[in-house]
This record gives structure tokens, sequence and C-alpha cells, in this order.
């Protein structure tokens, strides 16, 4: 009995020291592949091949006359905490051209993701934060410098609703518009 009392108490006790290890997990896969260098689709792309990781989409529209274009591909990562999807996107549009690379998590924690990602990245505290209008999903922005370079960092995530799921987004501008 008291055995089974020990396991109890143990297996209470792990959950919570697992969500810090998968949200840890994240932000440290986030930094590595999202926040080493600039956003880089070409690079990112390169780096999913040389790890022979498998796409899970592919998709965007051809150049215009214009030049402008948008691509966003899509590859799964398995760590030993769980799998996540690394994004790279890019975009030329009447606003300029972007290149953007993000992480999506449907299983962490968004508070412990940001907590993570704070401390981590020594960001303070956002610059803006909001929860949307049906209380789902609460959307934390930063304005980071990464090589000189001002970034826009994006960390949406569904804590508002006390549900896991987590979106780490980092954009940048490499033209602006007319």
């Amino acid at each position: 009995m008291r055995w089974g009392l020990v396991a109890c108490a143990m297996m209470l006790c792990s959950g919570p020291a697992g969500a810090d290890e998968r949200s840890s997990a994240i932000v440290a896969a986030f930094e590595e592949a999202c926040v080493s260098e600039l956003p880089n689709f070409a690079h990112l792309d390169a780096k999913a091949k040389a790890e022979n990781l498998p796409i899970n989409i592919d998709v965007g529209t051809p150049r215009t006359p214009d030049g402008f274009f948008n691509h966003r591909k899509a590859w799964m990562v398995n760590l030993a905490s769980g799998s996540h999807e690394l994004s790279a996107m890019e975009a030329r549009g009447p606003a300029g051209e972007v290149s953007s690379c993000a992480v999506t998590v449907p299983d962490a924690l968004g508070e412990e993701v940001k907590q993570d990602l704070v401390r981590t990245l020594n960001l303070g505290p956002a610059e803006r934060e909001e929860v949307s209008p049906d209380g789902q999903r609460r959307s934390s922005g930063w304005s980071v410098k990464l090589q000189g370079e001002k970034l826009l960092l994006l960390l949406i995530d569904a804590s508002p609703s006390k549900s896991p799921g987590a979106y780490l987004f980092i954009s940048h501008r490499l033209v602006a518009g007319s």
C-alpha cells in the first residue's frame, strides 16, 4: 500500500516538471531555429533538408509580374519532449518583403512558454499584449534587435482558455513597401 502511495505521489509530482521541460525544450528549439540568426527562408530550408526533417506543408503563390509572391514551408520536428512544427515564410507585396520563422506546438502551456521565452531571450514585459475577443487566445509582442536589425517577436497562446497550445513567431522586414 505504501509503495502504491509513493508511486501515485511521484506521478502527480512529475506533471508540472514535464510541462516545464516541454516549454523549455520548445523555447530552446525556437531560439536555435529562429533567433540564432535573422530569419532566412533558404537557410531554414537547407538546414531542414540536411536534418532530413519531414515536410508537413509547402504552399505559396508564384511571383507576379510586379515581383509579389509568398511561400510557406513547414517541417515536423521530433524532440525528446514531443513534436512541433517549424515553419519558414517569405513574402513580397505592396507593404514590402518579409522573412519569418515560427514554431507551433499544440501541447505546450502558454504561460510556461512565455516565462521561458522571457527568461531565455532576456525580454522585458511584452510591449503589446491582448486577449482575443472570444477570450480563447493571448497575443504577446516584443520588438527585438538581432544582428542590428529590428524584428517583431510574437507569442500567441491559449492560456486565457486554460488550454495548451503556443505559436512562437519572429519576422524580419527585409524591404519596406512603396
